[in-house]
């Protein structure tokens, strides 16, 4: 009897050495892509004003509220320009005993209050006025030109690819419908971008390739990406093969171009390979190339709890060692079984030290640039007409307590390098003079932080491989890891030294990294409530809240002394065995 087999999708990702420098055309063609792109947003911001003209000309009221809140809209911006220019003669953002600052924000909050009950007046409005439109029309017209734009004819790029950035635009786009504060933008070309192609035999409509297929080597099986040879000699196989970067059907426009890849990942034998791309993006000032294939898997059936041999607490948190970065700690509910702690190697995490203090090097260099050019720079406004006009806005009007950013720096330089009479020759000097002397440094920092990133990545699937393999149901706690994420906007309370340390440890990637591995395998995962597990005795279930963040204690009801780490973990895995049990017992009594 045929029955249907569940596939998962997945994605595999392969490092790329390119042999010789790509050909121009190969670089024209992402250059069209990021036209196509931005072709595709001003075509959405026109049908937005289309559909804004109709509703205007279907109903004078919605007409004057939408004047009424643009005229807020042109206050409130001028409010947040004044609020950002007190900031400048300030020099400082704390508001809390400045009097300018404070009246400041209360024009803005007044105003974004005023503002959101235009927006609800004007609600009712629209949905008025969108009675009284052609919605299928507007919708037919902006579909017809969005498939003009695509089209091979006039996007002048390969149709895989073409097709890739319209659902990417797509998605994008109904995220702009939902969410508020997204919008859609059109994009600087730097450089980057994808080279999409679909894995079909020649002469199909269907995609999907095996894995014989794709290391058959030759066109046949693969037209736009086929294996030219495989060296066994090494650890891990080196593949070269040749991609077909640019071009369509005809064999006369194909522009070719071959890439090393080493073998680390072995594709699964009964996957099929759907579609691929190559990605070309920046790493400082030079490019690597990824290749990416998405792949259809057999879909593991999940082993039934009754078939698990027990629980796993895994407590996941950073505790910098001697020499080593402790990123989670391991209890398994068989007695036999020791609680373990996984760290991140010694060479890794010196290596990330050495990383961290690059950084700073660079950092520091450019504070110093910043110190001798922003007062030049300000001496030399541009025009506002001008291309680079708010690039030299950031850089010259910056607040007296932000910094020069090793990233503005970098591309300060890498315009005055193509067009060094911008301004006076001091300025141009003093920028040169420093990129020469950093951007060996530049490029290494990111040469060694991308390899560094990867040997982590490998670390934690071996690590996560190896807890999947122990056939247990894996508990972990239900955290917040934004909590542990770097972000602009966040002002954390962490030391310099932790912050590194949560740099080194991206926990997130290492539970990303035991979640994919247990699907794969259709091991059972859950996530509990991490409420005092660290302050619960595991041997008596007392709770201890007096404790801070010492890493031994002595539990004042038992005695017992306690690691910080594994108890929580043995809380974490008892919850995990309470949770088995009650579904074991749910099953049998639905047998029964």
């Amino acid at each position: 009897m045929w029955c249907e087999i569940n596939m998962a999708t997945r994605v595999y990702k392969y490092g790329l050495i390119p042999i010789g420098y790509p050909p121009k055309e190969t670089i024209d063609e992402l250059f069209k892509a990021n036209v196509l792109w931005n072709n595709l947003v001003a075509l959405h911001r026109k049908n937005r004003e289309d559909w804004d003209d109709a509703r205007r000309a279907a109903s004078i009221l919605y007409s004057d509220k939408i004047d009424e809140l643009e005229k807020k809209e042109e206050d409130l911006d001028a409010a947040w320009k004044a609020f950002q220019q007190a900031r400048m003669d300030e020099g400082t953002r704390d508001e809390t005993n400045n009097k300018r600052l404070k009246s400041g924000r209360a024009s803005i909050n007044r105003l974004d209050a005023e503002k959101a009950e235009i927006y609800k007046e004007l609600k009712p409005l629209r949905k008025e006025a969108d009675k009284e439109i052609d919605k299928k029309q507007l919708n037919d017209a902006y579909r017809t030109k969005v498939n003009e734009a695509v089209s091979v004819r006039n996007s002048g790029i390969y149709s895989a690819t073409a097709g890739q950035i319209l659902e990417n635009f797509k998605t994008a786009r109904d995220r702009s419908f939902k969410e508020s504060a997204t919008t859609l933008r059109f994009h600087r070309f730097d450089g980057t971008g994808y080279y999409q192609f679909r894995c079909r035999r020649k002469g199909t409509n269907v995609d999907g390739i095996s894995i014989d297929d794709f290391m058959s080597r030759n066109f046949e099986a693969n037209p736009r990406c086929a294996v030219q040879s495989i060296d066994n000699s090494k650890k891990k196989p080196r593949i070269r093969i040749d991609a077909v970067l640019v071009g369509g059907q005809s064999k006369a426009s194909k522009i070719h171009q071959e890439f090393d890849l080493i073998y680390h990942r072995p594709l699964p034998i009964d996957a099929q390979i759907q579609n691929g791309k190559i990605l070309r993006t920046r790493v400082g000032d030079k490019f690597k190339y990824d290749l990416v294939l998405t792949l259809k898997i057999p879909d593991k059936e999940p082993i039934s709890y009754n078939n698990l041999k027990g629980t796993i607490g895994i407590d996941i948190g950073f505790r910098r060692s001697v020499n080593s970065l402790l990123i989670g700690t391991v209890m398994s509910s068989d007695v036999t079984e020791k609680a373990y702690e996984i760290k991140v190697p010694p060479k890794i995490v010196e290596a990330f030290v050495h990383v961290i203090d690059l950084q700073s090097e660079l950092d520091d260099a450019a504070t110093d640039l910043g110190r001798i050019i922003t007062p030049l720079l300000k001496a030399h406004p541009l025009d506002e007409n001008h291309s680079k006009y708010k690039m030299w806005r950031s850089l010259a009007l910056r607040p007296a307590h932000v910094t020069l950013s090793f990233e503005q720096a970098y591309k300060l330089a890498i315009w005055l390098k193509h067009e060094p009479d911008t301004f006076p020759e001091e300025i141009t000097k003093q920028v040169h003079t420093w990129w020469r002397s950093y951007s060996r440094k530049y490029r290494e920092l990111h040469n060694r932080r991308r390899n560094q990133l990867t040997h982590r990545k490998h670390f934690y699937r071996e690590e996560a491989a190896k807890i999947v393999a122990l056939n247990k149901l894996i508990v972990l706690e239900e955290i917040n890891l934004t909590d542990f994420a770097e972000t602009k906007e966040k002002n954390t309370k962490l030391s310099k030294k932790a912050r590194a340390q949560r740099f080194m440890a991206s926990l997130s990637e290492f539970r990303d990294a035991i979640r994919n591995a247990a699907q794969r395998d259709g091991i059972g995962i859950i996530d509990v409530n991490p409420a005092y597990t660290s302050k619960t005795c595991s041997e008596c279930g007392n709770l201890n809240k007096g404790l801070r963040s010492e890493k031994q204690w002595s539990c004042p009801a038992c005695g017992v002394v306690h690691d910080r780490d594994e108890n929580a973990a043995n809380n974490l895995q008892k919850m995990g065995q309470s949770y088995l049990e009650s579904v074991k017992k749910e099953t049998s009594e639905v047998i029964e």
